[in-house]
């Protein structure tokens, strides 16, 4: 019964942790000038092309991109993502949501 409970409890506290990743994410792009639908795409598809870990790192880098004083500040920021997967999911969700 204990296993059950912590095991309950580890998915709640992972699934939590996303999904505070994500309001972050769509409340940072929207601050950048993104609407609120696009923003919340964005942070949607975020959510679906990356992992609990890399969508954490990245809603902690958009505090860089918050600070941006300009769009193009905000893009010099994008491109200094170490990881490959999160620069690429990133620039996808832009393109994805850019269409809807």
């Amino acid at each position: 019964m204990k296993r059950c409970l912590l095991a309950a409890l580890a998915v709640l506290s992972a699934t939590a942790c996303a999904t505070a990743s994500k309001i972050t994410i769509a409340d940072r792009l929207e601050n950048l000038g993104l609407s609120r639908d696009r923003s919340e795409c964005m942070a949607n598809e975020l959510d679906d092309r990356l992992n609990d870990d890399q969508l954490s790192k990245f809603a902690r880098f958009t505090v860089q991109l918050d600070k941006a004083d300009s769009a193009l500040q905000a893009i010099s920021a994008l491109r200094q993502i170490e990881d490959p997967k999160i620069a690429r999911a990133v620039t996808g969700s832009a393109f994805s949501c850019a269409l809807n």
